[in-house]
């Protein structure tokens, strides 16, 4: 049985959701953009310092309380009835469901579509097509797992390909972390590089852009700031 199956309804034609709502872009190159967020449910990895559990962990979580099966055509009404020209699609990992985020891109002509992806899947050429922006995230060695879990070159060349990804790694420790990303960076070939503090409070966000943006700057990357958390909303 598939991690989908489980939930009534014909997976055809539908994507598994933990919530969609809408805000603004709070993170990576969009920042402060009003958008709808489309949060697919699922994940193919376990970080120790993940915001978004209730997507994934069900050890802490009953799955069937927590997702259900949405049809795209309703989404599209949806969004459409927001009158916004970006959608957000995130997760979980929504590559998991890539037929239901293809299906969804193609009823949204005239809206943006930017995706959060942990970049451990590619995109199939016809998904690739239709994405406005890749927010890409490898995991690092601060995430608790292997590295032959969490990075997967062939996924993370492919998305560079599309000429529409960023690289974003969520920093714990500058001390170590930025010297791993370099090398995944050089590694991978993936540029531009984004620094983002990992944090869920004001303080810890704060704390971590002091210290990420002097040597972010050295070393030509961006730094993001968490503006949602920042702001006190979703």
């Amino acid at each position: 049985m598939t991690p989908l199956a489980f939930l009534p309804g014909r997976a055809e034609g539908t994507a598994v959701l933990t919530e969609k709502f809408e805000s603004f872009q709070g993170e990576g190159p969009w920042t402060g953009q009003r958008c709808v967020f489309i949060r697919f449910s699922r994940c193919n990895l376990k970080c120790g310092f993940c915001d978004t559990p209730e997507s994934w962990d069900w050890s802490r979580y009953n799955p069937t309380e927590v997702s259900e099966r949405v049809p795209i055509a309703d989404l599209v009404t949806w969004v459409r009835e927001r009158d916004v020209d970006l959608v957000v699609i995130t997760g979980g990992e929504p590559m998991l469901q890539q037929p239901a985020m293809t299906a969804l891109a193609r009823g949204l002509t005239g809206v943006r579509i930017q995706v959060e992806t942990n970049g451990t899947m590619e995109p199939t050429p016809e998904l690739a097509s239709l994405i406005d922006l890749w927010v890409v995230s490898p995991k690092l060695a601060n995430s608790g797992m292997d590295y032959s879990v969490r990075i997967k070159p062939p996924a993370l060349t492919a998305l560079a390909a599309t000429g529409r990804a960023v690289f974003k790694f969520v920093v714990t420790d500058p001390g170590s972390d930025l010297d791993e990303i370099a090398q995944l960076a050089e590694e991978c070939q993936l540029e531009p590089v984004w620094v983002m503090p990992e944090g869920t409070t004001r303080e810890t966000v704060l704390a971590g852009m002091d210290a990420l943006h002097g040597p972010a700057a050295e070393r030509g990357w961006n730094v993001s700031t968490r503006l949602h958390i920042l702001a006190g909303v979703r």
